[in-house]
């Protein structure tokens, strides 16, 4: 509340709170029945001007009328206890809710595609800034490719790999991969991506419409491709009632390119590019649930061993 008035607001009730990966998210209603979300950012290396990047892009397509969480007011806020310093800002409060992983239908799918190619061919006119253009999506993923590189060639981390999961990695595919990236700084369409378009940002109503697109704090400057190569990746593995054609086909290209508007499209030429970003980040997943989670428990998690079926089907994790 004492946040709030910093804001010049006045809740007269609260919402509830809901805890994200790099977020806490307050939902008050105001004496005039609006709402608003008061978003507490956790404490990390970069995070002031990520959330700056954030709030600039998602602020971007509100004025042009995409259904994205906007800024209420342009101030960040600092908060310090000792030495630890946390950040927030104030948000419009968006109608709709997340569905569950089997609800997706194909109307949901398309839904997914069509916004996503809105939001690109909005974003290819965002007015260049050093900002965003200096934090690069192909420099930052091949980062994180040769940190799961060093990772899966640890011995004791291989031999874990292969006598609790019985899995092994294809570490040449994973190299080959750190070169595909290379090849991706120079390509032509770069612009603002969202990065994180799955199944927990965005927000639908009951007749299967998008109301809300959230969390932009991934926000990075890139090819298309990346942004559609992450939630191929993420439908492929979460939407169990639907087959890899079907993914394709609503999202891809009823959604995306027949409904999106956008410039780019995804074409033939534009495949192998698109499956070897699917394998990147079907691999990161992978890799995330080994390091936040026992070996030993994994394969009781759906989400886990549907991802291991998919890398196993592309080649890149092998049964030892």
């Amino acid at each position: 509340m004492r946040i709030l008035q910093l804001y010049g607001v006045k809740p007269v009730r609260f919402l509830g709170m809901q805890k994200g990966y790099r977020n806490e998210s307050h939902a008050f209603e105001l004496a005039d029945g609006e709402r608003v979300n008061l978003i507490l950012y956790k404490s990390e290396p970069d995070i002031l001007p990520r959330i700056r990047r954030a709030n600039a892009v998602a602020d971007f397509l509100h004025d042009k009328g995409l259904p994205v969480r906007y800024t209420l007011d342009p101030r960040i806020i600092t908060l310090k206890n000792g030495e630890r310093v946390k950040y927030g800002a104030l948000y419009a409060y968006l109608p709709g809710e997340t569905i569950p992983w089997e609800a997706y239908t194909q109307t949901h799918i398309k839904a997914l595609g069509e916004m996503m190619g809105r939001m690109h061919g909005l974003l290819a006119g965002y007015p260049a800034t050093p900002q965003l253009q200096g934090h690069s999506v192909a420099s930052e993923y091949a980062r994180i490719a040769a940190r799961m590189q060093r990772y899966f060639a640890t011995p004791a981390v291989a031999q874990a790999i292969q006598e609790k999961l019985h899995l092994h990695i294809a570490g040449a595919r994973l190299a080959k991969l750190q070169t595909v990236l290379a090849g991706c700084e120079n390509l032509p369409h770069q612009q603002p991506l969202h990065m994180d378009f799955v199944r927990g940002n965005i927000l639908f109503s009951r007749e299967a419409r998008i109301t809300g697109v959230l969390d932009f704090e991934k926000t990075a400057f890139g090819h298309p491709l990346f942004d559609i190569a992450r939630t191929v990746a993420f439908l492929l593995v979460d939407c169990k009632y639907k087959t890899e054609a079907q993914v394709r086909k609503y999202f891809l290209i009823s959604g995306y390119n027949k409904r999106g508007g956008g410039t780019f499209k995804v074409t033939a030429r534009a495949l192998p590019l698109l499956e070897a970003l699917v394998d990147l980040f079907l691999l990161h997943d992978f890799y995330k649930f080994l390091r936040h989670n026992p070996y030993e428990f994994l394969n009781q998690n759906e989400h886990f061993t549907r991802t291991v079926q998919q890398l196993q089907k592309r080649g890149l994790v092998l049964q030892k």
